[in-house]
């Protein structure tokens, strides 16, 4: 009775692991929908799918280097509307922008003088139109840094002395 309990909770298990994957898997192609990003910005900080219930608010906590330029991409399908995405202080919540003000706009260029902690919040505008429960959006940072002549090391040991 024991050997059978256990391969019928193994199996369960398994299939719940498997389910979860497939699941993940699904919104992989989400990302591909994200326009192509200005050259500038060559480095990706970020690049991850999730599914979106039609009334969730996705919270994100990410960090913004200072002296750095930052490209924020949403990537969804176009049938689900507009998302709104602000971009807050993680400190006290005041709000750096809000794409609200600009149109809806699905990307961004944003830097910051210092490094900052904020929270990403993604809400759906639309969410009538969601044809299922959930839906995949994407969320992609790239990041691009001049580097400094004081920042770049002189090599310890130069060729030819």
């Amino acid at each position: 009775m024991i050997n059978f309990t256990s391969r019928v909770l193994l199996a369960v298990l398994l299939l719940s692991a498997i389910a979860r994957n497939t699941q993940a898997q699904s919104c992989a192609d989400v990302l591909k929908l994200c326009p192509p990003v200005d050259e500038l910005y060559n480095k990706k900080a970020m690049a991850r799918t999730y599914k979106m219930n039609p009334t969730q608010k996705l919270k994100i906590i990410h960090v913004f280097y200072g002296s750095t330029a930052y490209h924020i991409n949403i990537c969804k399908y176009d049938s689900l509307g507009d998302f709104r995405l602000k971009v807050l202080d993680y400190e006290n919540g005041n709000v750096f922008w809000d794409n609200g003000d600009d149109n809806f706009t699905d990307e961004i260029n944003i830097s910051f003088g210092s490094t900052k902690r904020v929270i990403l919040e993604i809400t759906a505008e639309n969410p009538e139109k969601f044809h299922e429960q959930r839906s995949c959006i994407g969320l992609v940072i790239n990041y691009h840094r001049e580097e400094r002549k004081d920042e770049i090391p002189e090599p310890s040991n130069p060729i030819g002395l």
